[in-house]
Order: C-alpha cells, then sequence, then structure tokens
C-alpha cells in the first residue's frame, strides 16, 4: 500500500508541475490571451474612468501599444527628395511615421536613409506607423528600402492591387471595391517589405478607407494628444481613371495647429472631399466632416501632385482654411526641375491662385529651393506652444465655437473584465485556478492514497 501511495503522491506532483510550467509560460501571451478569453475587452474611451485604462489606443490588432518617450512637441520634416515625396514625423510621444518614400533611384534612396540617419535617434530601429498614398514610384520607389531597414508596427497602404507578374498581392482579400491596379516593380517591391516579418514583429497592414473611423491614428494624452485623420477618397463615382485619385487626404492634428496632405489627389477626389464636407452641414449625421466649420483653419498644408494645376484646388483650400488664415497658413512643394521634372511643378496657376489669396512669398516653402523643409510645434520663449519655421514662430488660430467631437470618433481603450471588484487579469484568474488544483490534488492523495482503507480504518479483506 506504500509504494502505491507514494506513485500517488509522484503522479500528482508531475501532473503539478507541468501545469506550473505551462502557465508560467502562458505569462509571456498574457495580453493576447486576455483578448481571447474576454478578460480584456475595448470599450469607448468616453465611457470610462482613465484610472481603469489600461492601453489607450486605437482598435486594432498586433500593433505595439507603448510609446518610446519623448521630450515632447512635434516635427514634421519634409525631406528633400527632388521630385518625388517624404515626409517624416516626430510625434510627441516618441513614436514615428513616415508617409511617402520618394522615388526609386539610388540618390533618391540616399536622400531618405541619409536624413533617417541624421536625423532620428542614434538607436533608431522601427517606425510606428509608414502610410503610402498612392503606388506612384516617386511616392513608393524607396520605401521598401526604407522599411527593410527600419520596419513599421503599422503600416497603411492604398487600395490598389498589385499585379506584378508571378506575384501574389498578400493583402489581395483585404482591398476595398473600386480598387486600382499596378503592375509596377516598384509597388510590388514595397508590398514585400510592408508584409514582411521581422525578428521582434509581424507588421499590421491597413488597406486606407475613409469611411472607417476606427483608422484614425491616435496618440498621446491629454493635452498632449494627437490625432491623423483620413478623409478621402471616398469614391462617390466609383473606380478613378486617374490612379492618383486613390491618394489620401489626410489632416493631422496637434496642439491646435493642424497640417493637411493629400498625395497627388487630384481635383476629383477633392471635390468629393469638398462635397462631403458641404453636405455634413445639413445632413443631421454627427460625423467626423462635422470639424469642417467656417472657421477651421489648417496651418501647413502641403500642396496636392507636387503643385500640379488639377490639385490644390480653390474649393479644396476654401474647406481647409479661412481668407485670413489663408495668409498666414505654409505651403509646401515637394518638386525638383532638374530631377525628371518633365510636368514643370510646380504649375504657374497654383502659385497665382496662392498669390491671389494673399499668401506671402515667404510662406511658400519649396524644396527644391530651400532644401528639407522642417516644422515644429513647442513650446516658445513664453512657454506657450507655437508653430515654428525656422526662428518664425505663430499661433494657431482657434475657431469662435470648436465644434464638440462626435462619440464615433472617441479612441477605444482596453480595460478588465472584474468580479467582486478584483481585476480579472489572466495571472490572477490563472494562478487562482493552479491554486484550486492544488487543493484538489491534496484531496486526492488524502482520498486514493490511503491505502484503500474503509471508513472505520480496516483495510478490506484479501481473497
Amino acid at each position: 500500500m506504500q509504494r502505491r501511495k507514494k506513485l500517488t503522491l509522484i503522479t500528482d506532483l508531475a501532473a503539478l508541475a507541468i501545469i506550473a510550467i505551462a502557465l508560467a509560460v502562458s505569462m509571456a501571451w498574457s495580453r493576447d490571451i486576455e483578448l481571447k478569453l474576454g478578460l480584456l475587452y475595448y470599450v469607448s474611451a468616453a465611457d470610462v474612468d482613465e484610472k481603469d485604462i489600461v492601453v489607450l489606443e486605437q482598435k486594432t490588432d498586433g500593433v505595439r501599444v507603448s510609446a518610446s518617450g519623448s521630450d515632447g512637441g512635434l516635427s514634421v520634416h519634409y525631406v528633400d527628395v527632388g521630385q518625388g515625396d517624404c515626409c517624416i514625423m516626430e510625434l510627441p510621444d516618441g513614436k514615428t511615421m513616415i508617409i511617402d518614400g520618394a522615388n526609386r533611384f539610388n540618390h533618391h534612396k540616399t536622400a531618405v536613409m541619409d536624413f533617417i540617419k541624421n536625423t532620428l535617434p542614434s538607436d533608431f530601429k522601427y517606425f510606428d506607423y509608414a502610410i503610402l498614398t498612392h503606388a506612384d514610384a516617386d511616392h513608393c520607389g524607396s520605401l521598401d528600402d526604407v522599411l527593410n531597414a527600419y520596419p513599421a508596427y503599422v503600416v497603411y497602404r492604398p487600395n490598389v492591387k498589385s499585379t506584378y507578374a508571378g506575384f501574389t498581392d498578400p493583402g489581395a482579400d483585404d482591398l476595398l471595391p473600386y480598387h486600382d491596379e499596378a503592375s509596377s516593380a516598384t509597388y510590388k517591391d514595397f508590398l514585400v517589405s510592408a508584409y514582411k516579418t521581422n525578428d521582434d514583429f509581424t507588421p499590421q497592414v491597413i488597406v486606407t478607407d475613409a469611411t472607417d473611423d476606427t483608422q484614425t491614428i491616435y496618440g498621446g494624452d491629454g493635452d498632449d494628444e494627437y490625432t491623423l485623420t483620413f478623409y478621402s477618397p471616398l469614391y462617390a463615382n466609383g473606380a478613378y481613371s486617374d490612379a492618383n485619385n486613390y491618394s489620401s487626404i489626410m489632416i493631422f492634428e496637434y496642439r491646435g495647429f493642424k497640417f493637411a496632405l493629400s498625395g497627388d489627389a487630384e481635383k476629383e477626389n477633392e471635390a468629393e472631399f469638398v462635397a462631403k464636407v458641404e453636405s455634413a452641414k445639413t445632413d443631421g449625421v454627427t460625423d467626423k466632416y462635422d470639424v469642417f466649420t467656417d472657421t477651421y483653419n489648417v496651418n501647413v498644408i502641403k500642396a496636392g501632385h507636387h503643385g500640379s494645376r488639377t490639385s490644390t484646388s480653390q474649393a479644396f483650400l476654401d474647406v481647409l482654411t479661412t481668407e485670413s488664415g489663408a495668409r498666414s497658413a505654409y505651403y509646401i512643394f515637394s518638386c525638383n526641375a532638374d530631377d525628371g521634372n518633365k510636368y514643370g511643378h510646380p504649375h504657374a496657376e497654383t502659385l497665382d491662385r496662392l498669390k491671389a489669396m494673399g499668401v506671402p512669398d515667404e510662406n511658400i516653402l519649396r524644396t527644391d529651393r530651400v532644401g528639407d523643409i522642417t516644422l515644429s510645434v513647442r513650446v516658445d520663449d513664453n512657454g506657450e506652444y507655437s508653430l515654428f519655421y525656422g526662428d518664425n514662430a505663430s499661433k494657431p488660430i482657434e475657431p469662435d465655437d470648436p465644434p464638440e467631437l462626435p462619440p464615433c470618433i472617441y479612441p477605444e481603450v482596453l480595460i478588465y473584465r472584474e468580479f467582486m471588484g478584483i481585476k480579472l487579469k489572466w495571472g490572477v484568474v490563472a494562478w487562482s485556478g493552479y491554486a484550486a488544483l492544488v487543493i484538489a490534488a491534496a484531496l486526492h492523495f488524502v482520498l486514493t492514497g490511503n491505502g484503500g482503507k474503509s471508513a472505520n480504518g480496516k483495510g478490506r479483506e484479501r481473497k
């Protein structure tokens, strides 16, 4: 009987040891387990107390949830990449973003890579966000090199399917209706780098959809909160005949200062955006387009399509600025007449449009004339936040009655389920369950490992 009792004890202890090891290992994936089991779930930030928030973030899967830290402030760099586009943002919470990645030739790649090396911290390894506005080579040409060297946690791709010969677009099933197609090697190379798993994470790749408010990027806390919101393309009349119209109109906002970017969006894309803004004034629906009131002002506008006459229309500018706001805004032109710019960007019609609005020459910033352009939002000598270009500082233009943010664009947050005031974290649930198993094993040993004695303490008679 002692041998049987010893065997029971060994078996129970071995089982408990295996379970303990498994539970200990599972702690490395506690966040994933909590989400799968529903112990941790998303709710609107408007519905919970700040003390209960686990993570404040846009609702996405597999995205890094903490910032790397920063001294605060915002820097927006329009990199001089010749005839092409590349914008790099250093965000207030220490995160980074790259929008477009120049053309494909060596001097374009060198311009971007050298800028990253010379401007971002020496230990910089990853972008938090990468956004490709559309599939043209002068926007995506060197972005694959950038992402191969500095992968991005979250990548926003245009609604464009790669049809490069012999290549299967890894995100084809995620594309929206009315998507475009591109057969170029440069776009294919971008997609390969965007989806590639590295040693630390697998990037999350999102097809940009202006109708999906959960794609809005949120960051920072309190007064340091920032957003990047997508407002187009809207496909009001179905697919576009011009591939440039698959570009997104985006607005980044921080501390009351606003930056507008629109890739190569042409007048059709802009017109749909303007029409949406106008209809929002009377449609009775509360949504993100309601912010465009008659007092709305963008402080920095990147001219669409390098200053082409078919972009940055008057109607588009009228939505983004007031008459006085237009005169104080900065206008960015990313172009270079000596770098394959056979279209002559920026066109005189666009520059004349700005001149007619009273925009001073010093507010028109061109990479072909001044090189890299950096604007920053930081604390000035009076302890207030201002927009800086060089030594010039300006204040945000406040609307008379800023509209209340609609509920649909509050960020989503993670909170724990509770039982009797106890947050049901995986560690609590797992080790509480383990404690119950230990108790059960002890009872098992007492009841079955006692040598088979009966209730009166006598063993059963052998036959």
